[in-house]
């Protein structure tokens, strides 16, 4: 069962609960971290694990607290040396059946699962960030399959080079579907996709100083883009069409994107303040990508995404800058994204943002309400609401009541399995085991509740019970 290959990552495990009930290669990076001087506690290094990857069982926080973060780091930029082999647990169709998925959910259930089980953590919670940034729905690109290929392709690129990235979503069959650029034409442009990859996938709107702040001349913004240069973004990436191999069954490989010279719009363009001969060799996606990867705007918006997700929701002009200097020193090179996570991690800011921020809200990663995602980076308070809370109890009911047959099959929790990795049957071992896999060893009081709670030898319903409280406790809820 699933869940069984999962106890003590429980935080993670809260990932795929609450969405299934609720609606380039990297070079060796060395970290030179910047950590207190004293001893690390346990505490500081479950933060780093938790805002690197999706938590971490006990037994691992041990294991990295013994060895140190920097070594853990480099295993992560390294990510190829990680064996992954055992990430995989659903085997995925290759074959339709009568033409129908006999399970529908089987790919988006293949993502989840991966992000928790996948050693290569940092990659995963990389792919968490880009597939919430590069939003595409299933909703309208109605095949699971498709998504699923867009996934692997993020993942792939998660911790590369930010332009390959980018070109590489950017010619997804997912991507055309979502955004419309399958069926653009020169004469008759679909601004879809030439607006969005400009205003929420690269530089945004107002132009950005190194800091990420908007820049002004006279007391008025100045902008990026305007709507001619959507236009031209438009008309250059024309000639993009979806291919559907109907004598191919496999769902993962039947559809391809494939580039058609007869509907690209030729001709020169003005774009972006100058005049621009687009390629007619199939390299016009890539063409606009590089100009927009490498305008002055993108590496603050991007970087300043990146700080919002990972430290803080009001990052400091000097922690922007700082990072966006490491972006834009390495945009050429292969592990640009990884290079630029180790200088987040290396800025003092990092380690003293513990626990200042809520968790980031479940999501349904293949069912976003918008293009525009679940939430912007940076606003994930608002998430907070009477409603969400509600929302968020209702769905731990879910995962501690859930059986091991049913609707919730892959989130129930194995208490025999549970106590053989405590071992131990005492109350106050599995209050301090629980405590320390959910809340960082949870405050006194919390402490002492728990320890009440359990008793001297819990049974399995209170043992179930102790997780449900601990999961709606205050401790819980922040990051």
């Amino acid at each position: 069962m699933f869940i069984k290959r999962i106890l003590g990552r429980f935080s993670a495990a809260l990932l795929i609960a609450s969405s299934l009930v609720n609606p380039g290669v990297a070079a060796s990076v060395q970290p030179n971290l910047v950590m207190p001087t004293t001893a690390l506690t346990r505490a500081q290094v479950q933060h780093f694990l938790r805002r690197l990857g999706f938590s971490a069982p006990p037994a691992t926080v041990s294991s990295v607290l013994a060895s140190g973060l920097p070594a853990w780091l480099t295993a992560q930029d390294n990510w190829q040396n990680l064996d992954d082999s055992n990430s995989e647990l659903e085997t995925l169709p290759t074959a339709l059946v009568n033409g129908n998925y006999p399970d529908y959910n089987i790919f988006e259930r293949a993502v989840y699962q991966h992000m928790m089980l996948t050693p290569r953590q940092l990659q995963a919670k990389l792919e968490l960030h880009w597939l919430d940034h590069f939003s595409v729905s299933l909703s309208s690109v109605g095949d699971p399959a498709v998504m699923y290929h867009y996934d692997q392709t993020v993942r792939a690129n998660a911790l590369g080079n930010f332009t390959t990235l980018l070109t590489a979503v950017s010619m997804e069959p997912a991507m055309l579907i979502w955004l419309s650029n399958n069926y653009n034409s020169g004469s008759d442009p679909n601004e879809n996709f030439g607006r969005e990859v400009m205003q929420l996938y690269t530089m945004g709107i107002p132009k950005l100083n190194s800091s990420g702040e908007p820049i002004s001349i006279a007391g008025k913004p100045v902008y990026n883009y305007t709507e001619k240069d959507v236009i031209a973004a438009a008309r250059a990436m024309t000639g993009y069409g979806l291919v559907f191999d109907s004598n191919n069954n496999n769902p993962q490989t039947r559809f391809s994107v494939q580039y058609f010279p007869q509907n690209h719009y030729t001709g020169k363009i003005s774009y972006l303040g100058k005049t621009r001969n687009v390629p007619t060799d199939g390299t016009a996606i890539a063409y606009i990508c590089n100009i927009l990867a490498n305008d002055p705007s993108t590496a603050p918006f991007q970087v300043k995404e990146l700080l919002q997700r990972f430290v803080t929701e009001t990052p400091s002009d000097a922690y922007v800058a700082a990072v966006t200097a490491v972006w834009l020193k390495a945009a050429n090179d292969p592990d640009q994204i990884a290079q630029v996570m180790n200088a987040i991690v290396n800025y003092p800011d990092f380690m003293t943002s513990y626990q200042s921020m809520p968790k980031q809200p479940a999501e349904q990663l293949f069912y976003p309400p918008t293009v525009f995602s679940f939430y912007r980076p940076g606003n994930v308070e608002t998430t907070v609401n009477t409603g969400s809370i509600l929302d968020r109890t209702g769905v731990f009911a879910n995962f501690t009541n859930a059986q091991q047959s049913g609707a919730y099959t892959d989130t129930y929790i194995d208490i025999p399995t549970l106590r053989t990795l405590i071992g131990s049957t005492k109350g106050s071992d599995i209050s301090a085991y629980l405590l320390d896999a959910l809340v960082d060893g949870g405050s006194p009081g919390l402490q002492t509740i728990m320890r009440n709670y359990l008793g001297a030898t819990p049974s399995d319903n209170q043992i179930l019970g102790g997780i449900w409280l601990l999961l709606n406790a205050p401790d819980y809820g922040v990051n």
